[in-house]
């Protein structure tokens, strides 16, 4: 009997990665590649057809790996980043470019759905409309691209496409689309205002289950192009934060994890949904049991340090660019609100005080968000995750600011063992 394995896919705004994984969760193959964005100004959109040849491309490559040849897939498991969508046909053609969460092209819809969603906070897991999320953007194209909004029949998050390209089927998980601001988490479904607001109905959505309750068969098509005799289903398994948070080793309530990647969240198990949020609060469905999740975030933090570190250390590495921050303790925080590839320094040491205001303004952010989520979160134990992690100067700083039991595990690839972790303890 062959043993069985599982592939899982991680798509998060770096970078997609797959793995299969076996079912003591040990990562047997991994690849990735980049996250295809096109990022022009102010704007960042994703060619969600480009996007799934890469998905079927890295799915297929591990498939084909030879340490699969005397085992079987069992599913293909799938988490994801929030808040990207793409507008598409009935037969989920899409009609422009995905516009991905990092976008804030809506912050005019956003105050807009602020004055007429007097009780957003309440029931939707954000203490306020943001730009970022998909409901303000659905929201933008109504009333900047009436003619794609009008000509489309459905609006799929990116994981729900891929998963519909892979299945032919629409479904979803309440956690991934409980972070979209349109989901109802008194009522367990979405909000019939925002329905009315946009003009649209339950049926230009998918539907939507807890993670793992749902599945559906790759399709024929696609086990004859990945050259596989037989079909496997596919599951939805929460967020990248749930999962990364997951595959850090949260268990419970009192634990948290850290997660250094695109974003800088702080990620908790709570028993209650939480409500009476902070604007960088984000509170939703733990995808393990009847729990939910509160984490604080800084959105741009991983995107801004990347960015420091190509203009800065090129050749250098990221211990260099952290290293300006204990090197310049009494330098002031800068906010980043500059376009790092414009800046230029007559001098090595005005390059490092800039890095080491911007890193100083994060560990600001970090210390705040902390203290923010202690008053809610009894904490125990942290787990520290994601790829910046690896540089032992961001980790002596970590391990300075947190007076907490730190634990690191699966440092770049918590996300793949996350999900496979929901699916065991679900199913």
């Amino acid at each position: 009997m062959k043993e069985e394995v599982f592939i899982v896919l991680d798509i998060g705004t770096s970078n997609i990665k797959c793995g299969c994984l076996n079912s003591a969760q040990h990562i047997l193959i991994e690849k990735q590649e980049k996250f295809p964005m096109i990022h022009n100004e102010n704007t960042y959109e994703i060619d969600v057809v480009l996007l799934f040849e890469t998905v079927k491309t890295l799915i297929h490559n591990c498939l084909s790996n030879k340490l699969l040849q005397k085992r079987k897939v069992a599913a293909l498991l799938i988490t994801s980043q929030a808040n990207t969508f793409v507008p598409v046909t009935n037969n989920f053609i899409p009609l422009r470019n995905g516009i991905v969460w990092l976008d804030e092209r809506a912050k005019d819809e956003a105050e807009y759905l602020k004055e007429q969603l007097p009780e957003f906070s309440k029931y939707s897991g954000f203490g306020e409309p943001l730009a970022a999320l998909f409901v303000s953007k659905l929201l933008w194209l109504k009333k900047n691209e009436p003619a794609v909004f009008k000509n489309a029949k459905y609006f799929p998050l990116i994981n729900e496409y891929v998963v519909y390209q892979l299945t032919d089927k629409f479904y979803t998980d309440s956690t991934s689309f409980g972070m979209s601001g349109m989901y109802d988490y008194v009522i367990k479904d979405i909000n019939s205002k925002l329905l009315q607001i946009m003009g649209l109905t339950k049926d230009n959505f998918p539907q939507i289950k807890k993670s793992v309750e749902s599945s559906a068969l790759i399709s024929n098509e696609i086990s004859k192009d990945w050259e596989i005799s037989y079909r496997f289903p596919v599951y939805f398994c929460g967020n990248d934060q749930c999962a990364s948070a997951s595959g850090a080793g949260l268990k419970g309530a009192g634990d948290i994890s850290i997660n250094f990647g695109s974003a800088l969240v702080i990620f908790s198990i709570t028993k209650e949904f939480s409500n009476n949020l902070e604007l960088h609060q984000i509170a939703g469905k733990f995808p393990i049991s009847n729990d939910y999740f509160l984490l604080s975030y800084e959105p741009d933090f991983g995107i801004i340090v990347r960015e420091l570190k190509e203009k800065m250390f090129e050749a250098g590495s990221y211990d260099q660019l952290f290293q300006t921050y204990l090197d310049y303790p009494d330098i002031e925080e800068r906010i980043p609100n500059i376009s790092v590839n414009d800046l230029e320094f007559n001098t090595h040491s005005e390059a490092h005080q800039l890095c080491a205001g911007i890193i100083k303004y994060y560990i600001n952010q970090f210390n705040k968000h902390l203290t923010s989520i202690a008053q809610k979160v009894s904490i125990n134990k942290v787990y520290l995750s994601g790829a910046m992690t690896q540089s032992n100067v961001l980790l002596k700083i970590i391990k300075k600011e947190v007076k907490h039991m730190i634990i690191i595990n699966n440092q770049e690839n918590a996300g793949l063992v996350g999900a496979l972790n929901i699916y065991l303890l679900e199913k």
